[in-house]
């Protein structure tokens, strides 16, 4: 088992091609990078949007536990070890440091 660390503060182009630990890492990002209802066949994918409307230190902790409980049902290749805020960015999106292991 190996783990990997995802920054969600990074900018990423999607890679149609990407194969074995690149398409996961690629997927985790996708659905922690989603709101439920964005996605038409798919409502209720993704992260819970109203925590948005939330304080920045609750809306953290919130989004943190929302990775936990998103990944594995989008990506069951994946665990999730570790969830760390790390800034605010511009436009007022929460970034985080996500570390994943995979088998």
């Amino acid at each position: 088992m190996a783990s990997y660390e995802i920054d969600t503060s990074k900018p990423v182009k999607l890679d149609w091609a990407a194969k074995g630990v690149d398409r996961i890492l690629q997927n985790v990002l996708n659905a922690i990078s989603t709101f439920r209802y964005e996605v038409a066949y798919a409502r209720t994918r993704g992260m819970d949007p109203a925590i948005q409307d939330r304080p920045a230190p609750i809306a953290a902790k919130l989004y943190a536990s929302e990775i936990y409980r998103v990944v594995p049902e989008e990506e069951p290749r994946a665990t999730v070890q570790e969830v760390q805020p790390i800034g605010i960015d511009e436009e007022g999106n929460l970034q985080f440091k996500v570390v994943i292991d995979i088998e």
